[in-house]
């Protein structure tokens, strides 16, 4: 669905005296589009980051969720390389230097690794403790 043509306006129906509540309309037919499940929402960024989350090309989750697989699935491949990661991490957060995506490209580098994504996706996917593997 365009988000060019709606509005986020304040509900009279779902607002109180000192709680304010607005709805996404669509401009043309004044059609309420999204009103949080009948409770609206307390500001208009959060009402248009919603409706815009909520309408957003699902076709790229699949794509995105296949590619942090597949990092994954090479991180389980290469587990001296995620051991160095762990090490040169822990050595970094002990003498405040930052882990990130360019000193990953260096190790990838001085490993000799040429994977098929970039320092930063690795890092990403890396860094996210629910999906990282030992």
């Amino acid at each position: 669905m365009p988000t060019g043509n709606i509005a986020v306006i304040l509900s009279e129906t779902l607002s109180r005296e000192y709680d304010r509540r607005y709805v996404v309309i669509d401009k043309d037919t004044g059609e309420v589009l999204d009103d949080a499940q009948g409770y609206g929402y307390r500001s208009i960024p959060k009402a248009h980051a919603a409706y815009v989350y909520k309408t957003r090309d699902k076709s790229k989750d699949a794509e995105k969720l296949a590619r942090k697989k597949h990092i994954l699935q090479w991180l389980s491949e290469h587990k001296d390389f995620a051991r160095l990661m762990e090490a040169v991490a822990f050595d970094c957060v002990k003498c405040g230097e930052p882990f990130n995506a360019a000193l990953v490209k260096k190790l990838l580098r001085e490993n000799e690794l040429e994977p098929d994504f970039s320092a930063g996706e690795l890092l990403r996917a890396w860094k996210n403790p629910r999906t990282r593997r030992r």
